[in-house]
């Protein structure tokens, strides 16, 4: 009885945690003060970041063992304005000398490619090739939460947490140790932040929603902190993964070089254009066409699947995007084929656009049909 008993206190402990004790919190908070006093977070306002670099394309590797395809970023800026939880980002994209393996999501690139994302509160868009707003509102959750791991948004989000945590942290091959603070924004999100012993930031490792991964890991690691001016440092040097998983490797994702870092901008705040206020929530809109007795073609958006029908089941090929897309298809699939099982799933390929709704489609019962 006492072997259980000591299980079930290992196993709570592992669950949920150890318990935040106000000891525990202040350390934390003492720790993020002098890391605040490091490189003077409560004195920045609004950040401008300007460099160049690469990065990758998001689940479209050419195989399930590769890194993400890259290209080069030819020019790079990202403007933060802390106070109205705004941030801009541009990027040209081009293929350099990076090898096109892998496809899809517009790459490999062609001459340049041109982007610019705006979050502000609980609205988000970009511009479409004329330059006209396209509402994201659905991105801009996500995106507020990434200003909270931003160099001196991650001090400033630890800090305003009564119930941030510091631990130690060994690195023995390294010989190092870091403190580690972890901390909880907007009622859900979780990160850590490693610091050294010049209480300088060195890594964020957080989880953000993904239709493939759940909660994807994401690491962000700062270096080549520099001062900015006005008792204020910044990194100059930002490296990123995305989708890390344990089984397979370390999934680079992005990887900038600051060329000029300016705090306390003016006009940083941004105001949010009418058509992006005003849209209406994304509908995900399913189109079928028959193409022969049995097989119809389940269009309608960014990406087609095929419904087909069998003697004693349905089957359908691709589930793509995310679960709304393939649920919208499913239940599609069921008022062309009632009465019928929808046994099984194919997907042609790993790309993550065209497995996003796999989860939906195991949780309807299929059997999952795909490669090795």
């Amino acid at each position: 009885m006492r072997n259980v008993l000591v299980m079930l206190v290992v196993v709570s402990a592992l669950v949920f945690g150890p318990a935040i004790t106000p000891v525990a919190a202040q350390n934390a908070r003492a720790l993020l003060q002098a890391a605040d006093n490091a490189v003077g977070a409560s004195k920045v306002n609004s950040i401008q970041y300007t460099g160049t670099g690469r990065i990758s394309y998001l689940g479209q590797n050419f195989t399930t063992v590769d890194d993400w395809p890259r290209v080069d970023l030819k020019s790079w800026s990202q403007t933060i304005d802390y106070g109205s939880k705004s941030v801009k980002e541009e990027m040209v994209r081009v293929q350099g000398d990076n090898p096109p393996r892998g496809g899809g999501a517009g790459f490999p690139i062609t001459g340049e490619q041109r982007s610019t994302t705006f979050v502000t509160g609980n609205y988000s868009w970009t511009l479409n090739a004329q330059g006209q707003p396209q509402a994201q509102n659905d991105q801009a959750e996500v995106r507020q939460f990434m200003i909270s791991v931003s160099p001196h948004g991650f001090i400033k989000a630890a800090l305003a947490d009564p119930n941030a945590t510091v631990s130690d942290r060994e690195f023995i091959g390294a010989g190092r140790n870091l403190r580690v603070v972890g901390f909880t924004t907007m009622g859900k999100y979780r990160a850590t932040g490693e610091f050294n012993d010049q209480n300088m930031l060195e890594r964020v490792v957080t989880w953000i929603p993904n239709p493939v991964m759940g909660d994807m890991q994401v690491e962000i690691r700062y270096s080549d902190w520099k001062d900015v001016g006005n008792g204020i440092k910044a990194p100059f040097h930002i490296h990123m993964h995305q989708g890390d998983h344990p089984l397979v490797r370390g999934m680079n994702f992005m990887d900038v070089q600051a060329s000029d870092v300016k705090a306390n901008i003016e006009s940083a705040s941004l105001t949010v254009p009418d058509a992006v206020r005003t849209a209406a929530a994304p509908r995900v809109n399913v189109q079928s066409t028959k193409l022969a007795d049995g097989v119809w073609l389940l269009a309608g958006g960014s990406h087609n699947s095929v419904a087909v029908e069998f003697k004693d089941f349905a089957a359908i090929i691709e589930a793509p995007l995310d679960d709304a897309r393939t649920n919208a298809v499913i239940a599609e699939t069921k008022r062309l084929i009632p009465g019928k099982q929808i046994r099984y799933v194919v997907n042609t390929h790993h790309h993550w656009d065209h497995s996003g709704g796999l989860r939906a489609a195991y949780a309807e019962g299929a059997t999952i049909v795909t490669n090795e």
